[in-house]
């Protein structure tokens, strides 16, 4: 068994590989397509969102995160021959036995075309031959669209619900979800 997922993840539309400093400023640009991540988490990606990312890490709030255990991986489509959206990778948390999607972002011109249900379900069977036995991720309660992606995906255990106590305009939480890897 693998301690990481792979570098390299090949379904049948799709590449799905380690992100590099080559590919910055279009990842970075993939994320201006996300028009309304404002209103649904409250804030929109910095300037240097990707950059950060691929030097430092999106690291989880735990005092051992470590850059080793993170992966900003992008996704390519072999019919499209570009770029069309990242995910994150945590291997290990919130527990040793988790890994965690941390950002899912695909180009708003691929929306709705099956990509997402692609990638994910090509990392599920790649992770199943890793150490890990399930995956989590946050997602925020007004993030409508992607509470009905997730879930239709089989992140259906709810794990937690964490952020603001009352509903408003400028208030904000996430429910947490995990899916098993077993078969």
């Amino acid at each position: 068994m693998r301690e990481h997922i792979s570098k390299l993840i090949e379904s049948t539309n799709l590449i799905i590989k380690d992100a590099t400093m080559d590919e910055c400023e279009e990842l970075q640009h993939i994320c201006s397509t996300w028009e309304d991540k404002e209103l649904v988490e409250g804030d929109s990606f910095e300037p240097n969102y990707i950059l950060k990312c691929l030097t430092e890490g999106d690291l989880p709030p735990i005092q051992d995160a470590n850059k080793e255990n993170y992966c900003l991986k992008l996704i390519y489509s072999k019919e499209h021959c570009s770029i069309i959206g990242f995910i994150d990778i945590y291997h290990g948390y919130p527990k040793s036995d988790t890994l965690w999607i941390s950002i899912f972002v695909l180009h708003k011109n691929f929306h709705g075309k099956g990509f997402g249900k692609e990638v994910i379900e090509a990392l599920v069977e790649d992770a199943r031959n890793t150490i890990y036995s399930k995956m989590g991720l946050a997602v925020h309660l007004k993030n409508w669209k992607a509470l009905r992606f997730w879930t239709k995906s089989s992140f259906d255990k709810v794990i937690g619900i964490y952020g603001d106590k009352v509903f408003g305009q400028n208030n904000y939480a996430l429910i947490r979800l995990e899916r098993s890897l077993q078969c």
